[in-house]
This record gives structure tokens, sequence and C-alpha cells, in this order.
């Protein structure tokens, strides 16, 4: 027993001090397991309140940045079912994301597979390609023109049905938050970005929906589940930044061509030299999945990637790379995560 306890006291101490010891020396980070990085920190996410999970979450996130990325993958419903990305992975490497990427765009029934993917010991996150107010909503929806002004003028069609649609995206997120879940919340995506209805009338307007959409969910609608990602294009600018009192995590996408497995540290220092050098930054959409020993090499610390679905996952990245990839010490699979729950 006295042995028994010894050790229980050696994993709490390897525990606590495991997050310091990595920020002093990377290559403890590098040859500790994911699991002894604790998610406790001083960071608390921007939203009032937040629950226990979404603090252990945030801290779990600010522990492995620069030390580990965590793996993801966004699920397609249409291909061949929602776990057909999940399947492709696990069947060729043995192995799952951390994180399931998933969007209430493309399903406005996705709660359940977000709460079991969370109770399995996994991180969801969840996109909206919501369809420009009044317009359909539907990714097409979401490339068509609307008045900001409207959408955030109280009595005008336009704000009725954007309010309509955060009602919608919220209950969904209500049912996470009952199941005791927390959220990576990654709305209004792809920031400046001229193709998506949010980012047409540039950075000042893009900033007022999400502050407005900020203070809905935290204020009116309660959400404290969540943790708030703020994605760039593959070119940010200054002028799409809300501020830090809304964002937790910031990040960027682009799409590189098949096989192109480069580490992106340009697109990922552009997004630091406008957040800051301690807000962890997230690749939250790719096609392939940047080389972990190029990523190390080259200091481009994302903390997650979030490969697109379908063909962006099956073709962009070769089997042998995705084998590299789920296998490799710098990259975090759900059966290495922490218990968040």
């Amino acid at each position: 027993m006295r042995y028994l306890n010894r050790v229980g006291a050696a994993l709490s101490a390897l525990v606590l001090t495991a997050p310091l010891l990595a920020l002093a020396n990377p290559a403890v980070a590098a040859a500790a397991p994911a699991s002894a990085l604790a998610p406790e920190c001083a960071a608390t996410p921007v939203g009032p309140n937040s629950t226990p999970q979404a603090r252990k979450l945030l801290c779990y996130l600010y522990s492995q940045y620069g030390n580990h990325i965590l793996s993801g993958q966004q699920e397609s419903t249409w291909i061949g079912g929602p776990e057909y990305e999940m399947n492709h992975i696990r069947n060729h490497t043995g192995k799952l994301p951390a994180i399931r990427g998933l969007d209430y765009g493309d399903s406005k029934d996705l709660a359940p597979r977000a709460i079991a993917w969370w109770q399995a010991g996994g991180i969801p996150m969840i996109g909206y390609h919501m369809g420009a107010p009044t317009k359909p909503d539907t990714y097409q929806g979401s490339q068509m023109t609307v008045s900001i002004n409207a959408v955030l003028t109280p009595g005008t069609a336009e704000h009725t049905s954007f309010i309509q649609r955060l009602d919608g995206a919220a209950g969904m997120l209500r049912q996470l938050k009952n199941a005791g879940a927390a959220v990576i919340w990654r709305p209004f995506h792809e920031a400046g970005g001229t193709w998506f209805w949010w980012s047409k009338e540039g950075g000042a307007q893009y900033n007022r929906l999400w502050r407005f959409m900020f203070d809905y969910f935290t204020r009116v609608k309660g959400l404290n589940n969540l943790v708030w990602l703020h994605g760039y294009n593959g070119a940010p600018q200054s002028s799409f930044y809300p501020g830090k009192s809304f964002v937790d995590v910031g990040g960027a996408d682009t799409y590189a061509g098949d096989g192109n497995y480069d580490p992106l540290k340009p697109m990922y220092d552009s997004v630091r030299n406008i957040v800051g050098g301690t807000i962890p930054i997230a690749l939250h959409e790719n096609g392939p999945i940047p080389d972990p020993d190029r990523l190390q090499s080259a200091g481009a610390r994302w903390v997650l990637f979030g490969t697109w679905h379908g063909n962006h996952l099956t073709q962009s990245n070769s089997l042998s790379h995705l084998r590299k990839v789920y296998g490799h010490r710098y990259v975090i699979t759900r059966d290495e995560l922490p218990n968040l729950r």
C-alpha cells in the first residue's frame, strides 16, 4: 500500500508539473504522454461563468500549444454516412482523431454525435455555414449577400431570420451543455474572405456580427460551455479580429495541393502577429495534413489541425502519410486525451 501511495504521489507530481516543464523544455513535452500534461492553467474562457469542462478544455489546449498538435477530422453526412471519415482513419491507422469536426449548416441533428464523441473521450469542434439571413440556410446560402446593418437592426426581416438561426444553433449547443460537454465553437470562419456573407462588408461589420453572437450566446442564452475559436482565411487581416475579450483560440486555414504537407509557417506567423504569442492558434481547416516533423523543425506551432471531409482526407493525404501522422509522437489522437469530463 505504501508503494502504491508513493507511485500515486509521483504521478500526481508529474501531472501538476508537466506543463511547466514542457514550457521550459520542449524536449520534455515531446517525450511526455499527452495525458500527463494537466488541463490546469491560469487561462479562463472569454465567456462568463464558464463550465469546469470548458475551462479544462481551454487549459488543455494551452498545455499542448507548441508541444503537440491535436488531430482533427471533419465529418460528412452525405458521402458514406457520418462515420465515413472516422472509419477511413481508423481502418488505416488504428486510431481516431482527438477532435471531431461538425457543422450545423450541414446537419441540424448533429448534437447526439457530438455528445457521443465527448462521452467517448473526444473533443467536438462545431462550425456553422449559416445562410445569409432570409436566404436559404445552406452552404450556397452562406455565399449570398445581405446587408449586415439590416441583420443587426431589430424589426427587419433579416434580423428576425438571424435571431431564428442563432436560436436554432443555441438550442443545439444547449443539448451539449446539458450533457456536460464542452465545445470548440468556430462561427463565421474564414474571416476576411469575400465568399461568405459575414465577411463581404469588411472587418468592422464582421466584428459587429461576432460580438453580437458572442453576447447573445453567452449572456442571453447562457451558453458557458464554449471555447470560442476565431478562424481567418489564408490571408489574415487584423481588421477582422474581434479582440482578445471575445476570442479564446486564433486560427487560419488554407487548402494546399494534394500531397503538399507544408507546415504553413507564414500563415501561422501572420495569425500570431495579430493575436499575440500566448493565444493558441489552430489550423482549423486543411486538406493535406502538415508533416509533423516539418511542423517542429519550422516552428509552426499549430495547436490542432482540422482536415476537411471527403476527398480532402482520402485523396489529399496518402495512406502512408496518414499512418505517419496518426502514429507520430507529436500528434495527439483520441486515445491520448486526458479526461476533460
